[in-house]
């Protein structure tokens, strides 16, 4: 056989050709076949095709269960987490990805922590262009999952651009409400850079409101505090480090003990009725 010549894969067994073809351990596995794995699983020479065969096996299955998902709470801009409180599950999607793309359904019993995570780039400038840090949104989750113990989920799909570094702890405090945005964006800010600090504020809060949702759920899944106990020493606070106060911490009451919503006051659930 020649050097590009096509191997078989060892799922489907149809010929993959040489660019296409991912090699494991034992065996070969085509461009379609890694299209049927979890969207955050990340494949490596290391992997068995065994253990590959197990999680098609399981993408199957999560595919069916799919069919009885009835999300109760969907929380996010572009992609959101949905939470099915019946079921006890949740899914990190798009829209049209809950239709179509088999997101991974996740078990509520095994959230063990779910934070914020941005990375920023910097990006050298030339005589045409400034130098420019860039910044992309994540959360990051960690699971029980046999298959996906921790994955990084891009809930916003943007990128936002600034000639200035943006500061962590200013966006922190703005957010809490600790300084108002003329203190919080610094004095020599142009305006393309205080639009940046706005995108940026605007995409902590989806994901504050994303892991309050999520963190919420959790908790009234497991009782309350058993949440806590059984995610262990790695959970999480909803407000990402540094500690919040605990006089600004959100308690208990501010969110649905039935499908974990954000409550903003009155008797009644507004999103599942349930009297509080």
């Amino acid at each position: 056989m020649g050097l590009f010549s096509g191997k078989e894969c060892s799922f489907c067994g149809k010929q993959s050709g040489v660019l296409s073809n991912r090699k494991l351990v034992d065996g070969n596995i085509c461009r379609e076949c890694r299209l049927r794995l979890s969207p955050f699983y990340y494949l490596t020479k290391g992997d068995k095709a065994a253990d590959i065969a197990a999680q098609l096996e399981y993408r199957e299955r999560n595919l069916a269960e799919l069919d009885g998902f009835r999300p109760t709470v969907a929380v996010g801009g572009e992609g959101k987490v949905y939470i099915d409180m019946q079921m006890g599950k949740f899914a990190l999607a798009r829209e049209e990805e809950l239709r179509e793309e088999n997101p991974d359904l996740f078990s509520l019993s095994g959230l063990r922590s779910c934070e914020f995570y941005v990375r920023e780039n910097y990006v050298k400038g030339d005589e045409n262009e400034r130098s420019r840090y860039v910044y992309q949104f994540f959360l990051r989750v960690q699971t029980d999952h046999p298959f996906i113990r921790s994955f990084s989920y891009d809930y916003s799909g943007i990128t936002v651009s600034s000639t200035h570094r943006i500061k962590d702890e200013e966006i922190r405090q703005v957010y809490l409400g600790q300084r108002g945005m003329k203190t919080g964006v610094s004095a020599f800010f142009s305006g393309v850079n205080r639009r940046a600090f706005e995108s940026y504020l605007e995409q902590y809060a989806l994901a504050q409101d994303m892991i309050a949702a999520l963190n919420g759920a959790a908790e009234a899944f497991h009782g309350g505090s058993a949440f806590r106990q059984a995610a262990g020493p790695t959970a999480q606070p909803i407000r990402q480090q540094p500690e919040v106060p605990l006089d600004r911490q959100p308690s208990a009451a501010n969110f649905c003990p039935s499908c974990g919503v954000r409550l903003s006051g009155g008797a009644f659930c507004p999103n599942c009725g349930k009297r509080l």
